[in-house]
């Protein structure tokens, strides 16, 4: 790898924490979430029912 190459992979988790929080990452955020609990509730249901 060349030194610039190395340069360019060292710098991008600075260059992403510049980054400004927009509403599609707070949707994706509250989507995510919902996914999360939602999958937790169907296996208590299934594992409930199963036993």
């Amino acid at each position: 790898m060349t030194r610039t190459q190395y340069m360019t992979i060292e710098t991008i988790p600075a260059r992403l924490n510049r980054l400004l929080w927009s509403k599609w990452h707070i949707r994706v955020l509250i989507d995510l979430g919902t996914v999360w609990i939602v999958d937790g509730l169907e296996a208590t249901v299934v594992g409930n029912i199963t036993t």
